[in-house]
């Protein structure tokens, strides 16, 4: 049992009677507690005296096995070599302190060791920040009154000064702690997840129905298809602001078969609704684009061509030259004024063609294959014969066997050849899916044997570090995005097998993604553009340690999540998987949505918004990223193709169960 009893320099925080925390008392400040359940209480702090600022420590003793900041610091960080926070203090001996609307749930710090599990929490929009640091009393866990960052901030790629923000005197303090026993395993934070989601969460209500979706998706689809003048068809990227003509435009030229453009996804969208309303146009267009990407992009080893860029013109830019953001959308300038502020231009190889050469990653090819798997068996429902897609599909998951190490690990890159350029990271889950797809419909045996060695190798690294990598291919570290196919791998593994065990796997990935999540709402001012949007934060899920934006990347773990609801019978996992519906169907243009005085082409969606203070060289925090990619569209249009019975969708998060009732 866990207690908060008095002691000689303030509480302690017991568990059967041993100490192993402690809160000091502050001179001139009395402390009580307020059970909010068991294990849980609302520490209230009072002062003799009004004061402007205040630190409500919590600590650990000794050192712990684990700790975090939810998304953004996992045991410190480190494990990757993009700019991120690394350990409890910066260069300069400071600790890190972070704004409370920066953490998933506010100003959260969690740790544990054998025995006990602490975390200390904020009231939603509180005028707070928090700290996490190891001192030789042990790990500290600081709520700070006002908000503050120090003593940098981290942005998108760099750094930016501290922050230091003001608040009017008060004698009343309020902070959120959170108890727990060990139940002997690592990595103990659902307990935690469980309260914050029950406490902080609400109601959603889906932004429009799953029909209207529908349509504004697969028009968005429509738009994003070009033509090359050598033949090449695709869905381009996405959709670019360009002051130059002061509109959105599609992206120049740039065509991805997975990941960021989704080519094979929106072709399969479109062979979808040719099944569903006989549109054979949409069907020729499909064809057109998967049969480019089967002629132009299979080498020789087995594995394809990812990405094509068609618009060759700045490949090598001269880095002493401030570019002109009148020539080009706002992210390609922002890449563009990276390389100007460093003075370094990249070097990009072509090939005979002119082509930039891209290394070649297993997450474009995992989607790829499963894709090609996907519109091969709904063209054989249309009385259509593409062997070749299943010939391609298959070949990628060949090249992946003879590949793939005796330890169950595929590789993150390859180049032409299919010689090894990058090899750690979580992201190899991606060909899994497809393996156990080759599995199902050859019955061979070695496909299964490699897809179940890969997984074990996979989630073994996750029971050891606490964490996934290398999803999210703009940076190389700890993500949530190289969780979701662990996820996926772990239902699919248990609907072949029946065995258990993956269940338990599948829900522990599963926990992991939450840490990720928003538990709650931040509040803007009125005149904030997200305000004006009516964007509602709850229920998104933050990038990565070095890219701490909000995006709609979780649309690939709903299915999943109620999948988990029916094995489980868990009600938390179809909560969460509504919320994330409702929260990444937000701000879905109709073709008359107008956000920051921009007016968007139907379909469109920002990829992200910068909900915190996190920006890009060339923007501002707290905005929309105003760039409209094509992959949220189409894990909108994967859902919607998967899952028939929309009326789950149009439902919406209407109740949250055991849900706490408190003031803010």
């Amino acid at each position: 049992m866990i207690q908060i009893t008095k002691a000689d320099a303030g509480h302690a925080i017991t568990v059967d009677g041993k100490v192993y925390a402690v809160i000091p008392a502050m001179a001139g400040a009395a402390d009580t507690f307020e059970v909010i359940e068991d294990g849980v209480w609302k520490w209230n702090r009072h002062t003799d005296v009004p004061t402007d600022h205040m630190r409500m420590n919590v600590i650990l003793l000794g050192t712990p096995s684990f700790t975090m900041v939810p998304s953004v610091s996992y045991n410190g960080n480190g494990w990757g070599d993009t700019p991120e926070y690394v350990g409890d203090f910066a260069e300069d001996g400071t600790p890190w302190s972070f704004a409370s609307h920066r953490v998933t749930i506010p100003a959260c710090t969690y740790s544990e060791n054998d025995a006990i599990s602490i975390a200390l929490m904020a009231k939603a929009n509180s005028n707070t920040a928090c700290s996490l640091y190891q001192t030789d009393t042990g790990k500290q866990h600081v709520l700070i009154f006002p908000e503050e960052e120090k003593p940098k901030t981290l942005q998108r790629h760099f750094w930016e000064g501290p922050f230091q923000g003001t608040m009017e005197p008060t004698c009343d303090f309020v902070g959120i702690l959170f108890t727990a026993p060990s139940d002997g395993s690592r990595f103990r934070y659902n307990r935690l997840l469980d309260f914050a989601w029950r406490y902080y969460g609400h109601a959603l209500k889906a932004p429009m129905k799953a029909s209207d979706l529908y349509r504004y998706s697969l028009a968005f689809c429509y738009y994003l298809f070009e033509r090359e003048k050598d033949g090449f068809a695709g869905f381009v990227r996405g959709a670019d602001w360009h002051a130059g003509t002061t509109s959105y435009r599609k992206t120049d030229h740039v065509y991805e078969i997975g990941w960021g453009g989704h080519s094979a996804s929106l072709s399969a969208a479109f062979i979808y609704d040719y099944l569903k309303h006989g549109d054979k146009e949409k069907l020729d267009m499909a064809l057109e684009a998967l049969d480019t990407w089967v002629n132009r992009c299979v080498l020789p080893a087995g594995h394809i061509k990812v990405r094509f860029d068609f618009n060759p013109k700045d490949y090598d830019p001269d880095p002493t030259v401030m570019p002109d953001k009148w020539d080009y959308g706002e992210n390609r300038f922002e890449n563009l004024f990276n390389i100007y502020l460093h003075g370094t231009a990249h070097n990009f190889a072509l090939d005979e063609n002119g082509d930039r050469l891209f290394p070649i990653d297993a997450c474009n090819n995992g989607t790829a294959a499963y894709c090609f798997f996907e519109a091969y068996d709904m063209l054989k429902k249309a009385g259509i014969s593409k062997p070749e897609y299943e010939r391609v599909a298959l070949g990628i998951c060949d090249f992946a066997l003879r590949t793939q190490d005796e330890n169950g690990c595929f590789a993150k890159t390859w180049d032409d050849n299919g010689n090894v350029l990058q090899r750690k990271g979580t992201i190899g889950c991606f060909l899994i899916l497809p393996i156990l797809k080759a599995y199902e419909r050859t019955q061979k045996a070695e496909y299964l044997q490699s897809a179940q060695k890969a997984f074990d190798f996979y989630y073994q690294q996750l029971e050891e570090q606490g964490f996934t990598t290398a999803g999210a291919l703009d940076t190389y570290s700890i993500d949530k995005e190289s969780a979701s196919p662990l996820l996926r791998s772990a239902l699919a593994l248990y609907d072949i097998t029946k065995d258990t065990r993956y269940i338990a796997q599948a829900e522990r990935t599963a926990w992991y993604i939450c840490t990720w999540m928003m538990h709650y709402t931040i509040r803007y001012p009125e005149d904030n553009v997200i305000a004006k949007m009516g964007y509602d934060t709850f229920g998104a899920t933050s990038v990565s340690t070095p890219h701490q934006a909000l995006d709609q990347y979780a649309l690939r773990d709903v299915l999943s999540f109620l999948k988990l609801y029916e094995l489980t019978e868990h009600i938390q996992w179809k909560e969460r998987a509504l919320a994330v519906w409702c929260n990444a169907t937000q701000c879905v243009s109709d073709g008359t949505l107008v956000i920051n005085g921009r007016i968007r082409p139907t379909g469109g969606q920002d990829e992200a918004v910068f909900h915190t203070r996190w920006r890009r060289q060339s923007g501002k925090p707290f905005m929309p990223s105003q760039w409209l990619p094509a992959w949220p569209c189409a894990y909108r249009m994967e859902n919607l193709r998967r899952f028939e019975d929309w009326s789950v969708f149009d439902e919406g998060l209407t109740s949250i169960a055991g849900t706490l009732c408190h003031k803010e």
